[in-house]
């Protein structure tokens, strides 16, 4: 996938947009953002497991058995399966599965729940001879934003340089992320305290580099992570919503993706899966906009 600017520019001289008086860049990144969702929903709805959206993140043990769901992880109930690792012994030298419980048998079976954004461990004998615990998750694509400045200097713990003050950056989150040349993530979760100027006041510093950008949105990149096979798709989309923008009418009628669209959308990800389906994931509803 090519990063967000080339596929604006395009979008731009197909539609008549490039002069002044055209499309803000902020309203057809917000586009963009939109296709992106709507996409990722229709495949997740329609394949929840496919390897796109399937991330693993270890955990080394803990006596209160509460590990933090990563933030970008689709819903609380977004998960794929959850193991433990215990003492190495002649029988068992990897990770184990973990099933789920209800919260009824939480306290007296081992296994696991979700609860405000923690997966919990129950069954303290258990848990006393865990050494880690790894869970894999459905996650959320980052979200798309042009490059805002480039990364100047940083004093580590203190604070980022940038090659200009960003004119989009301050109005539109007080979090940002860090991204290569290519427009990948590298660094998430940028917290910054300052409301203007070329320097953001963040003690989030670490992996940060003079060869990065800066993009708006705490789980942020400069380009999809969506395969090549989905640049048409979100072109045709951005498209229409500018088309039909200033006839609410049409707009309320428009169907952004033909049928036929979304069949060879869902195509592209109906065999992208590795493991089998024991573990549903329940609430794709609320996804859809």
């Amino acid at each position: 996938m090519r990063r967000l600017e080339f596929l604006i520019t395009q979008v731009r001289n197909s539609t008549d947009n490039k002069d002044v008086n055209g499309i803000s860049t902020s309203e057809i990144v917000g586009y963009f953002n939109d296709a992106q969702k709507y996409i990722s929903t229709l495949i997740f709805k329609n394949n929840p497991y496919a390897d796109l959206f399937k991330v693993q993140v270890e955990y080394d043990a803990n006596s209160t058995g509460t590990y933090a769901l990563p933030s970008d992880c689709f819903s609380t109930n977004a998960i794929s399966m959850v193991e433990g690792r215990f003492a190495e012994t002649e029988n068992n030298k990897g990770y184990a599965r973990i099933k789920p419980v209800s919260e009824s048998e939480f306290s007296y079976i081992f296994g696991y729940i979700t609860r405000n954004g923690n997966v919990l461990i129950s069954g303290q004998n258990e848990i006393a001879s865990l050494q880690k615990i790894r869970i894999t998750y459905f996650k959320r694509l980052p979200t798309l934003d042009v490059r805002q400045a480039k990364v100047n200097a940083i004093t580590s713990g203190v604070s980022i340089s940038l090659s200009s003050a960003p004119s989009d950056l301050y109005s539109m989150d007080d979090h940002c992320s860090a991204v290569d040349a290519k427009g990948d993530q590298v660094v998430s979760n940028i917290y910054f305290t300052n409301s203007a100027g070329s320097t953001l006041l963040t003690a989030n510093t670490a992996g940060v580099t003079t060869s990065h950008y800066i993009t708006a949105g705490s789980n942020s990149c400069n380009r999809s992570q969506l395969p090549d096979e989905c640049e048409p798709y979100l072109l045709d989309y951005v498209k229409q919503r500018i088309y039909t923008r200033n006839n609410y009418d049409d707009a309320n009628k428009q169907m952004y993706f033909t049928e036929q669209q979304k069949e060879e959308i869902i195509s592209i990800f109906s065999k992208n899966k590795k493991d089998d389906d024991t573990i549903p994931i329940t609430d794709v509803g609320f996804l859809f906009f």
